[in-house]
């Protein structure tokens, strides 16, 4: 079970939510067991809900590694005008045989900087956290489209319905059990 605190109004509000297991088949998920559909109903809010927050860890994992790249890029900036002040306008850069000395211009910077191998790195590094979000905003709207589908076909059910057809088994990787009441 994973837990995140999150402020609200002064004070620490716990969420709490089961975990999925390490691999997820999408198309499990996005798809409907039409042979259960009592257990897709039941089950498809919470589905939803745990899209939901991974979609929301992984756009605070690509909102981290954009500003890491941008704190980056900003440092090396700043390192290279204190260079350029000192040396009568230009700063060096390595260019695989030792360094060479460039007037400083803004094309200049943004060049300089965009050849940064570490730079190179971090915003590959951006683009990554940048696709995975994508994949889990594809996965988030495909189980919506789910949820509002099941809501359609499901409309004219009662209670006493759902108690008799559900059947027992994972359903969007929740499990249900019947129990029963005396």
């Amino acid at each position: 079970m994973s837990k995140v605190v999150v402020p609200f109004g002064g004070k620490a509000v716990i969420l709490s939510f089961g975990d999925f297991d390490e691999e997820i088949d999408v198309d499990e998920l996005t798809s409907i067991q039409y042979d259960n559909l009592f257990g897709e109903i039941v089950t498809v809010s919470a589905l939803l809900n745990r899209i939901g927050i991974l979609k929301a860890e992984t756009e605070a994992a690509y909102s981290h590694k954009k500003l890491e790249c941008d704190i980056y890029e900003a440092n090396l900036a700043k390192q290279y005008r204190r260079e350029a002040n000192i040396n009568s306008g230009k700063f060096t850069i390595p260019d695989g045989i030792g360094e060479t000395s460039i007037k400083l211009t803004e094309e200049s910077l943004k060049s300089a900087i965009l050849l940064d191998i570490a730079y190179q790195n971090k915003k590959k590094g951006v683009i990554e956290a940048q696709k995975n979000l994508a994949f889990m905003d594809s996965l988030y709207w495909s189980i919506q489209s789910k949820d509002k589908k099941l809501s359609v076909i499901m409309k004219p059910t009662t209670p006493a319905d759902f108690c008799n057809e559900i059947i027992e088994g994972s359903v969007n990787g929740i499990m249900i059990k019947k129990v029963t009441l005396e």
